[in-house]
């Protein structure tokens, strides 16, 4: 109905009419009340689709060049408006064109442009406030309280009427909600004391955990729900499942890890391997429409922090009944794949299963194993020969993954470990990707690609894992960059296709060129995200992929199984099918939100580590990689992973000018770009912004 009215007010001509007007000829036109044209009306202006001045005139925003985004701030004033269209680049807003705007709301921009052709935007309309809360130091006085945010973002303080500050005391670090917001001035109310803004680490982490509505605790009605959850299975409730038990079946984990939500299995028939792949089934115990699905739900996803974990699911479930604990009989899904010695998926079965793990490994034993470890050889025998043929079916997955396109970018993750009772950071290196940690991730690859294809096929309602093809205008831009090294990204075809790149980057001989191409490269990539239609995975080169295997810890995999437990018992009909094509929508559009939502507060925490622990190496001079080049100067990279500003105002000499195709930084004399290797000196470390200051002493 929407479009419809759209396209209406279009055809007739009614942009710059009043609003009554419009409203009115619409009415009759659809034959609907005013009421609902309203409501409609409501939601077009929401949707950033319809603007109405302030003279109640009515316009069509697109038509107007106007763009829908949000408000990224800066503690200086300014901000920019950032394009929900991710082709559209970001616009200037000064702070006299903001409009009573602030970081985080969703607003309707009006771009102009000056005399010089530089442009800049103006905010027309406030489509939705996104500050709903603030982290921040409490300042009380007699009668009212400050709260100054923490995030610099926000240019605002938050006033706190008396009351409203819950005992706080000057100094303490509080987590307030927004109550008011008058255009003026944030009015809001303390929910929690975090603790003194003193440095302490876990009032610290806190803070940035708060900053992005995070929360640890369940509620007390859902935690009385989870007691009714039996913690024991009594397999004899479930004599139409496969029943698994005698197999030899373990989870392969962290050395940390407390929920266990995947185990493998693998024997050969005749040539053949069968691999099975058996996931904790979580459906059977988190209902639909129960509370525990509802805070599911609004999670998405467990949030992984180096001092803390904050679980989708209440530990009764994820370290309880839900985790796939050794010697324990436990209920699963298992994806079980006939597969050639050539890596060819034969058959398959999905099917509800109980099991009985015989291991909790780790990925560092099962290397060790694989790699003759004697010791561990003798202790875990039973499960030596499983292990072997593991690594050799690994070999043959990942030649076939190659085969077909995969790219591996190839970036690694941080591993930082702390100590147990300071919670400093005792070391900080790159997280080690050994043959346990990649034959893991080969068997979970092929039981995703299998679901998703067995349920596409089905034509069932489904939530897949999609990663679409790099836009042209990203492809152009990069290929801008690589001239400058002599080297040009070409389609094989009428589209750029994951083996165009693949063949592109083993092309590259040159370590360091590789490097340089390879960061640019995957900055080019769209992100992957959850959705109801299956675009296949440009990075896996997969038609088809889905989430399935870990529904403990992410929401999108819950969905799924609950699917797939549907359809087994034949629980769909045209009803539940109408039901679920809404559901999945829902579902993929929550889960990628909170995806990254997730990511962002997981990475400022980490950096926030990274801070500490550099924070009494001031002074120290380092090896260094020039990772990013922008026009205020460019970001260095240590072997630790931890990443710093080598500011432009530091640098020897002047005039430097940044070329934005080839991505390089120069005075015609010294020039910087990215891979290029360098010497830096510690200069300083904020812990607050999370930012750390690098002096550029010498090239490499």
């Amino acid at each position: 109905m929407k479009d419809k009215i759209l396209t209406e007010i279009k055809k007739l001509n009614y942009s710059g009419k009043t609003k009554s007007f419009v409203q009115d000829k619409l009415c009759h036109i659809f034959h609907v009340h005013i009421t609902e044209m309203n409501r409609l009306f409501f939601e077009l202006e929401q949707d950033g689709e319809l603007y109405v001045d302030t003279k109640n005139k009515v316009y069509l925003a697109k038509e107007m060049g106007l763009v829908k985004g949000k408000i990224n701030g800066n503690s200086k004033g300014y901000a920019f408006c950032v394009p929900d269209d991710e082709k559209q680049e970001d616009i200037f807003i000064p702070a006299h064109n903001l409009h009573d705007a602030l970081h985080g709301d969703s607003v309707l921009v009006q771009k102009n442009y000056d005399r010089d052709g530089r442009g800049e935007g103006v905010v027309l309309k406030i489509l939705e406030r996104g500050l709903k809360t603030v982290v921040g130091t409490i300042k009380v006085f007699q009668k009212f309280a400050f709260v100054e945010p923490d995030n610099k973002k926000i240019a605002k303080d938050v006033y706190i009427q008396k009351g409203a500050e819950k005992n706080a005391k000057t100094g303490d670090k509080v987590f307030v909600r927004i109550t008011n917001y008058d255009g003026r001035n944030l009015t809001g109310s303390v929910i929690e004391i975090l603790g003194k803004d003193n440095g302490n680490i876990i009032t610290d982490v806190l803070a940035i955990i708060r900053g992005y509505e995070l929360i640890e605790e369940f509620s007390k009605p859902l935690l009385e729900e989870c007691k009714k959850i039996p913690q024991t299975v009594d397999v004899s409730k479930y004599p139409d499942r496969l029943d698994l038990r005698k197999e030899i079946i373990f989870t392969i984990d962290g050395d940390d890890t407390k929920d266990y939500d995947d185990a493998v299995s693998l024997k050969m028939d005749g040539e053949n391997y069968i691999l099975g792949v058996h996931i904790a089934d979580v459906g059977e115990y988190v209902k639909r429409d129960t509370l525990l699905d509802e805070e599911a739900f609004e999670r998405g996803t467990s949030s992984y922090f180096p001092n803390c974990v904050l679980p989708m699911l209440p530990k009764e479930l994820s370290n309880g009944i839900c985790s796939l604990n050794p010697n324990e009989d436990r209920l699963t899904l298992s994806c079980i794949c006939k597969i050639s010695p050539q890596g060819k998926i034969l058959e398959h079965i999905i099917k509800e299963s109980v099991i009985c793990s015989v291991e909790r490994m780790t990925y560092k034993n099962v290397t060790k194993i694989i790699n003759g470890d004697t010791e561990l050889c003798e202790r875990y025998k039973r499960i030596v020969p499983t292990l072997k043929m593991m690594a050799e079916l690994n070999d043959i997955l990942e030649k076939v993954r190659i085969a077909r396109g995969e790219i591996n970018f190839e970036i690694p993750e941080p591993q930082i470990v702390l100590n147990p009772k300071t919670l400093e950071v005792e070391s900080l290196d790159k997280r080690p990707r050994t043959v346990s940690e990649r034959l893991i991730e080969s068997f979970m690859l092929v039981a995703n690609e299998v679901v998703a294809e067995h349920f596409q096929k089905l034509g069932v309602p489904f939530v897949y894992r999609v990663h679409e093809t790099p836009e042209d205008e990203r492809i152009t831009a990069f290929n801008d960059f690589a001239a400058a090294l002599g080297y040009k990204l070409k389609p094989s075809g009428n589209e750029l296709k994951p083996m165009d790149i693949q063949k592109f980057m083993a092309d590259i001989k040159d370590d360091e060129t590789r490097q340089i191409i390879n960061g640019v490269l995957l900055r080019s990539m769209k992100k992957a995200k959850y959705s109801n239609i299956c675009m296949g995975h440009f990075g896996l080169a997969a038609k088809y992929y889905c989430h399935f295997t870990s529904p403990i810890r992410r929401y999108p995999d819950l969905t799924i199984h609950r699917i797939i437990k549907d359809y087994l018992h034949k629980k769909l009909n045209e009803k539940s099918i109408a039901e679920l094509k809404r559901f999945v929508v829902k579902s993929s559009e929550q889960s990628s939100v909170r995806e990254v939502l997730t990511q962002k507060a997981e990475r400022d925490v980490d950096d926030y580590f990274k801070c500490r622990y550099m924070k009494n190496r001031v002074g120290e001079v380092f090896d260094a990689t020039i990772c990013s080049v922008t026009n205020f100067g460019f970001f260095v990279e240590l072997e630790n992973t931890v990443e710093g500003l080598v500011s432009i105002a530091s640098l020897r000499g002047s005039n430097y000018q940044f070329n934005e195709k080839s991505l390089i930084l120069s005075n015609g004399i010294t020039r910087f770009r990215i891979g290029q290797r360098v010497k830096v000196k510690l200069l300083s470390v904020n812990l607050v912004e999370r930012n750390i200051d690098f002096e550029l002493v010498e090239n490499l």
